[in-house]
């Protein structure tokens, strides 16, 4: 990391620190049984019957402890002790403990499961409601983030800082105590120096709250053995997303007057005297954390403080220790490893550099800004990489499957080599187990530091596609490989087959298997037969696509058909039969015939020569008023071979054409035929009762009938007889019932006579007849 550019303090800000100095001075001549301490803890929302203030989780979320393996487990922090140094008793501090731990689903911590202790080496100290919110802060906190820790409250008899360091100095003693968090300051004081004995502990490290006054040093957050945190102003939201974190107005700060720069600070400080603090964290009241407390304070509180973050940096060194590190404060260790991880490019990924924010109006000293400064250090961890970073690596093994995937036909097998590889220095034997339908050839290999060892899992017949897991294990140590597994098999049936018939041929279409066997699909057979399920063995033809045209096969048999579809394994099942009878259009119809009558045509033909395999099923009938003008839409369709048009137009001539149907289609049209429709005309026949006369009258009878020969009643008769000499008489009658009347007829002059009748009716064509008669 580069210098920042803090050089020495400005004289605005040695003026801003002249008071300081006075009482500093003042304290020089002080024994330590007669400075007292305060605890550096702020109330934003006190005595709240619900949660008040940023979660385990919210907090857990901003600094990168949810990101952590061992998060909100038993695991972060074990095999380590916490000691938490404040003055006075809280009585309530373990039931409060519980409350918080059950309300933010923490690990129980208790004096009958072994994880809590309170210890009073001085005796039993009165109780005291500011300094028991304190140890509730502490307390609480520590246990969030390092649930897995043990933690030991030290009680000291009362305030002064000789107490307080006598507590400090037993704490330190105790078993597995790495970690002693210090929630509490004094002014600085000449000869502080000479104190710093009692943090400069080979195995432990130390935790103090750098100040909640602002611009200004403390103690004994000066001293360089101890890890000085100074205070931020966290916005986040409800799932503890980062909105943004500055420099907060109440965080401790600037340069020591009697400490001098430690050699950790090289580079980072260019003044002569000591820089605090060291790191930051979460402090500002308004963005405060929820405790618990119920001596003092009615319940939940929403408080803040530079007291939030010692603790809960204490937690971070408990977990940095429980994976084997061993940070300790003897020679500054602990200090030159938080600023390592602030150089290069490692600075980034450990910490976020606060930029923003200020303690006081003192210039550069007390602005935050990049890199370190005076307000906030080197900045805010990120947990899921810093504590990683200050662990040392620990000797490890890989396991890995080369390849990692396996295509397998059924029925077949497949191999894969293990390779163990030693990281970190390892070395040792590596168990091995692998998973049910799975073998391996060795069952254990022994890995040199640096080296690989390899082993072969064979699968042998898999029944399915699956995932195999070969697992290694030394120690506590185990990791594990996969091999997928991918069996191909023949695909299923294909599905939906239709036949379709056509002219000398079906039209076959299916739908692709459900499946393809885990191989591409690379054809399908067709299969024939003349009976159902007698399809042969031998496909008649073997097709990229879902459809296939079967031709050249006889109109009116029935083809059964079955398809399979193939892959690289094989064909598969057979998929439904399908059926279809091959058929032609018909030829036309033959020898069309209209006949024509009253207001209608009468139509006959014969069936076509051919009907092109399948029975003819109607004939559709075609008209028009012109030759060759049929109409597109039949006029009728019947099942015969005759039908009669009616409601025509008497005298209009009409034209037809008749085509044939059957399940393939339609015939061509038939011949054309035509007729006009008109009014039936009367038949008229004269008779007479003789031929010859010789005197008198002649019987004259005239018949109307129809076209049938049936008799016409009614119709209206005209007869006129011509005699020899031309001249003419005529009568009129009506028919009867028999469709006669009869006329008499005077002769008068011998010759031939001519009789000739005409009849009429309405809804008929006139009709006329004559006869001829004599008289001798």
């Amino acid at each position: 990391m580069e210098m920042r550019g803090v050089g020495a303090i400005s004289i605005i800000a040695l003026l801003l620190l002249g008071s300081t100095l006075a009482v500093n001075e003042a304290f020089a001549s002080k024994d330590p049984r007669t400075i007292s301490t305060h605890p550096p803890i702020h109330i934003k929302k006190s005595g709240s019957p619900s949660p008040v203030g940023l979660t385990p989780v919210q907090i857990g979320h901003a600094y990168g402890f949810d990101l952590l393996s061992c998060y909100g487990t038993s695991s972060c922090g074990a095999g380590q002790t916490i000691a938490i140094v404040d003055a006075f008793d809280d009585p309530n501090i373990e039931s409060d403990l519980a409350t918080f731990s059950a309300q933010y689903g923490l690990p129980s911590c208790t004096t009958a499961n072994g994880c809590f202790t309170k210890a009073t080496p001085q005796g039993l100290p009165s109780a005291d409601a500011s300094w028991g919110l304190e140890e509730s802060l502490d307390v609480e906190w520590a246990h969030a983030m390092a649930p897995g820790a043990k933690i030991i409250l030290v009680e000291a008899q009362n305030s002064f800082l000789d107490s307080l360091l006598s507590a400090v100095d037993y704490a330190a003693l105790q078993p597995n105590v790495h970690q002693v968090s210090m929630s509490w300051v004094t002014n600085e004081l000449s000869g502080e120096s000479s104190l710093d004995y009692h943090f400069n502990v080979a195995g432990v490290s130390f935790t103090a709250s750098s100040g909640d006054h602002g611009v200004g040093v403390a103690y004994p957050a000066a001293s360089p053995y101890v890890v000085s945190v100074g205070g931020t102003t966290l916005n986040v939201d409800g799932s503890g997303n980062v909105q943004s974190e500055t420099a907060w107005s109440g965080s401790g700060g600037g340069v020591s007057l009697y400490e001098s720069r430690p050699s950790y600070q090289t580079g980072f400080n260019s003044n002569s005297g000591r820089g605090v603090p060291d790191v930051s964290y979460v402090a500002d009241p308004n963005t405060g954390v929820s405790i618990y407390d119920s001596f003092g304070y009615g319940g939940w509180n929403q408080v803040g403080g530079t007291s939030v973050g010692a603790p809960q940096w204490a937690a971070i060194t408990a977990i940095v220790n429980s994976g084997g590190g061993q940070l300790s404060s003897a020679s500054f260790g602990t200090n030159t490893a938080l600023y390592n991880a602030a150089t290069g490019s490692a600075y980034s990924a450990n910490y976020r550099d606060i930029t923003t924010g200020s303690n006081g109006n003192c210039g550069t000293i007390c602005n935050a800004g990049p890199n370190y400064d005076f307000v906030t250090g080197v900045g805010s961890p990120l947990t899921n990489n810093l504590i990683p970073y200050l662990q040392p690596p620990i000797p490890d093994f890989t396991i890995t499957a080369n390849p990692s995937s396996l295509t397998i036909n059924s029925g077949s097998s497949g191999s894969s080599t293990i390779t163990v590889t030693s990281i970190n220095g390892f070395s040792g034997t590596v168990s091995l187990s692998s998973s049910a339908g799975s073998s391996l050839d060795v069952y254990s290999l022994t890995v040199g530091s640096g080296g690989t060892a390899t082993a072969t899992l064979t699968i042998t017949n898999p029944s399915s596609s699956g995932t195999y897991t070969v697992t290694g294990t030394s120690g506590a140590l185990s990791h594990s490989a996969d091999v997928t597994v991918t069996v191909l098999t023949v695909p299923s049936a294909p599905q939906n087959l239709v036949a379709t018939p056509g002219n000398t041929q079906v039209a076959l279409t299916w739908s692709a298997p459900a499946s393809n066997g885990g191989a591409t699909i690379t054809g399908y057979s067709v299969y024939r037969g003349t009976a159902s399920n007698g399809e042969d063995a031998t496909p008649i033809a073997t097709v990229g696509t879902t459809s296939y045209t079967d031709s050249g096969l006889t109109n009116g048999q029935t083809y059964f058909y079955k398809v399979t579809a193939v892959n690289s394994v094989g064909g598969s099942s057979q998929s439904n039969e399908a059926s279809a009878t091959p058929v032609a259009i018909p030829s036309a119809p033959q020898n069309l015939v209209a006949f024509p009558g009253n207001a209608q045509v009468g139509l006959t033909w014969s069936a076509p020569s051919s009907n092109g395999g399948s029975a003819i099923t109607g004939y559709d009938v075609y008209r028009g008023t012109l030759p060759g003008g049929e109409g597109a839409t039949p006029i009728a369709t019947v099942g015969t071979t005759s039908y009669t048009d009616s409601g025509l137009t008497n005298g209009q001539t009409y034209y037809y054409k008749v085509t044939a149907i059957n399940s393939a289609g339609q015939s061509s049209s038939s011949n054309e035929a035509s007729a006009t429709p008109q009014l039936p005309a009367l038949s008229v026949s004269v008779t007479t009762d003789k031929p010859v006369y010789s005197k008198g009258s002649a019987s004259i009878t005239v018949t109307v009938t129809n076209s049938t020969s049936a008799p016409i009643s009614g119709a209206s008769v005209t007869l006129t007889v011509t005699a020899p000499n031309g001249n003419t008489s005529q009568s009129t009658g009506t028919t009867d019932s028999n469709g006669q009347v009869i006329f008499s007829y005077h002769m008068t002059k011998p010759g031939t006579y001519t009789a000739g009748a005409t009849a009429t009716k309405s809804g008929y064509l006139s009709g006329s007849g004559s006869t001829t008669f004599s008289k001798g």
